[in-house]
């Protein structure tokens, strides 16, 4: 092959593609090492094999591309961006960042660009590495790098320097979209208040005419608080000034009214809309998985078939994640579609599709066959994984395969304390106190914190937010003791605390004194306070809700004779009369 000329290379690159050969990754490696001194050639082969689904990317393949783009006579922005975007698809992200650094060429349309392939990937660590390179160049008035770099920011937690880098620029009504940029970004980090301040200020006060793409940033950060007067007067907007028409627009409303919890006016936006692309059945099929309405999603599925719509990766990871919200267990047809994936829609199963396979198995209680599928998979397992083995061996209380799942995971991730956490309630839900004690000294020993929880609830167009054990609300003399009150009435009706949840090592008396003033539990009480008799209660949590708080929310239901409804980042929880939707199970 060596010997081929470079008319001859090129007609059996071509008769590769034709042939769909191209798609086998020894015939692709062979090509591109026939290709020896012709490096340009090279990395537009390598370009083909991106490009065509089904092709699979190995090291051997990665490394003859930074040859050929080292060894090229011109290396230009486009040379090197790509060169990211392997590492990127490769998980290498510090070499993914080592080379943004080293590129020769600093425009602001290539920094962008590399951003935009770095960023979701970004730890805190190397975020601030990137942040020190960008401020010491000197871009000029460009917004679009400026936001790249305040999307950073708050993408890894970083929010004291993403307010410092947003109050330093003059906002002009042209920077528009540093505005939306730090609007999401708040939602992003569960802090509805600034979020909705910002919005309010940006929307009232200046009186800015959006476009499409801000609208649909505005609605999608609607639908993460929850806020649905706020999302529907913006719907309204939309109306007035012609964006229903806009794709983008319809999928954003679409999506808002789901994450709102309101599915009836979800899926009368989607019937409604003039056309669909594959966002809008994806956004569809996420609202009743959202809401645990497998059933609905596998129906919005068989429309998507007879409608001849072809499903991408984030569809396929829907219509699986679907199975473990069906009121019958349909593992079977699961099985049935994730060997579709690749044979008939021509879908290579990511990591991602194998966690959610896992989830579903582990959900019906299937836990031997979920890890002999971890197993067998044809690349290495991500941690998250085995996360999703844990979490089924936590409800299931199965700590012979918790144990094997853990101990993958903090292989691969040491530093990440929701392992620890998912281990110790492992440990207490099968009585193995002892155990769960010895993972809470190590997480102490190793300064580890649990996520600090946030809930809120959004009466009269404000927002109403509580941490635990939290003061600071004006009326909370009145929301403690309404608490106090209510927790008697549901003692009195057979709640247990369950002090298992409680990480700190304090006396047991003092753990019940933790768990009652629980974040959920405060904006829930002020919800009951405040809204009329008999009207439901709605609370977001932006992390899992605890099981002390789960049980206690269904006895809530029962002594109140209110529905309570409740986000959290597995999705929603409706408890009325004693029962939850998610069936104990999230």
């Amino acid at each position: 092959m060596r010997s081929l000329d470079l008319e001859l290379g090129s007609q059996i690159h071509a008769c590769s593609i034709k042939t769909g050969h191209i798609n086998c990754t020894y015939v692709a490696n062979a090509l591109m090492g026939c290709m020896d001194g012709m490096y340009d050639r090279a990395f537009e082969l390598f370009l083909d094999m991106l490009r065509l689904e089904g092709c699979r990317v190995d090291y051997f393949t990665l490394s003859s591309l930074l040859v050929a783009c080292a060894r090229m006579p011109v290396q230009d922005a486009f040379t090197w961006t790509e060169m990211i975007n392997a590492y990127m698809g490769f998980g290498l992200v510090d070499l993914a960042v080592e080379t943004f650094v080293r590129m020769p060429e600093k425009e602001s349309c290539l920094l962008q660009c590399s951003l935009s392939w770095i960023l979701p990937k970004m730890d805190r660590r190397l975020s601030e590495q990137i942040q020190a390179f960008v401020l010491k160049i000197d871009f000029g008035p460009n917004d679009w790098v400026l936001a790249a770099l305040l999307d950073m920011c708050t993408r890894c937690g970083r929010m004291d320097d993403a307010e410092k880098i947003f109050h330093r620029l003059e906002m002009e009504p042209s920077s528009s979209i540093m505005l939306t940029t730090m609007i999401c970004g708040y939602a992003r980090n569960s802090e509805p208040d600034k979020a909705i301040s910002l919005i309010c200020q940006w929307r009232y006060e200046e009186h800015h005419i959006m476009d499409e793409v801000e609208l649909a940033s505005v609605l999608g950060v609607c639908g993460d608080l929850g806020f649905q007067k706020l999302g529907e007067q913006f719907h309204c907007y939309a109306l007035k000034y012609g964006f229903l028409f806009d794709i983008g627009v319809g999928n954003a409303i679409v999506s808002m009214y789901s994450k709102c919890g309101n599915m009836e006016e979800a899926s009368k936006v989607f019937d409604s809309m003039s056309a669909h692309d594959i966002v809008s059945w994806n956004s569809l099929l996420a609202g009743h998985i959202l809401n645990r309405q497998g059933g609905e999603a596998l129906a919005v599925w068989k429309k998507m078939q007879k409608a001849g719509v072809q499903p991408d990766t984030i569809t396929s990871f829907l219509i699986i994640s679907a199975h473990r919200h069906t009121d019958s267990n349909l593992v079977e047809h699961c099985h049935d579609f994730f060997q579709s994936m690749k044979s008939i829609y021509q879908i290579e199963p990511n990591s991602d599709h194998y966690a959610c396979l896992v989830g579903v198995l582990g959900y019906w209680g299937l836990l031997e066959e979920a890890e002999e599928i971890i197993k067998k998979m044809p690349f290495e397992p991500k941690a998250s994984v085995w996360r999703a083995l844990l979490d089924s061996c936590r409800v299931h209380r199965n700590v012979t395969i918790g144990r094997r799942a853990a101990k993958n995971i903090l292989s691969m991730e040491p530093q990440d304390p929701s392992t620890y956490i998912l281990k110790s309630n492992l440990y207490s839900a099968s009585g193995r106190w002892h155990c769960s004690d010895l993972v809470r000294e190590e997480m102490k020993e190793r300064g580890f914190r649990k996520s600090p929880g946030r809930s809120w609830i959004i009466l009269q167009n404000k927002v109403h937010s509580f941490f635990s054990r939290d003061k600071s609300h004006p009326q909370s003399k009145d929301i403690y003791s309404a608490l106090d009150i209510l927790c008697m009435e549901c003692l009195k009706a057979g709640y247990l605390s369950d002090t298992s949840f409680v990480l700190h090592e304090v006396e047991e008396h003092q753990k019940m004194n933790f768990l009652l003033y629980h974040s959920g539990k405060l904006a829930v009480t002020y919800g009951l306070l405040t809204t009329k008799p008999g009207e439901p209660v709605r609370v977001i949590k932006n992390i899992h809700l605890c099981g002390d708080c789960h049980t206690f929310f269904k006895y809530v239901s029962v002594v109140t004779k209110r529905d309570i409804h409740v986000r959290d980042s597995s999705g929603f929880h409706c408890f009325a009369n004693g029962e939850c939707s998610c069936k104990d199970y999230w």
